[in-house]
């Protein structure tokens, strides 16, 4: 019956929600759709340009990776916990596991912003911050 309740719960989140479920926590700040976003107002010299490209190539696809990682362990948790016979000492060694990703996408963040900031110019670098906190409505 638990089982069944659990379900249905989890079956009565939203679709953005379960999507968010299965992925590591949110970045620390996300400087890089700010700077992808607005290359022709930060007037990046082509040398940075590049190191900007390549930073966002490198860094994009270790989160892809990171995060169907965590998808796959997230559903085999899930497996776990709602099984009637699930075996607990797995379910801890998965979240763990999850945990342990989770801090790899937070240090791929602080790696992006650290050279984002050794990139760019004092003022590029304030304008990236304050188009940041503006769309974060500080």
């Amino acid at each position: 019956m638990l089982k069944k309740w659990l379900f249905i719960g989890i079956m009565a989140l939203t679709p953005a929600v379960q999507a968010d479920d299965f992925k590591p926590s949110s970045p620390i700040t996300a400087l890089m759709p700010i700077v992808m976003d607005n290359l022709d107002r930060l007037h990046l010299t082509p040398a940075q340009l590049d190191k900007v490209r390549a930073i966002s190539r490198d860094n994009f696809a270790k989160v892809e990776y990171i995060n169907a990682q965590y998808h796959e362990i997230k559903s085999e948790l899930k497996e776990i916990t709602l099984d009637v016979d699930g075996d607990k000492s797995r379910a801890l060694q998965l979240v763990n596991e999850l945990g342990e990703l989770d801090k790899q996408r937070m240090t791929l963040t602080v790696e992006c912003a650290f050279g984002l900031k050794s990139l760019l110019t004092a003022e590029q670098y304030d304008e990236v911050i304050a188009t940041l906190k503006f769309n974060q409505g500080n």
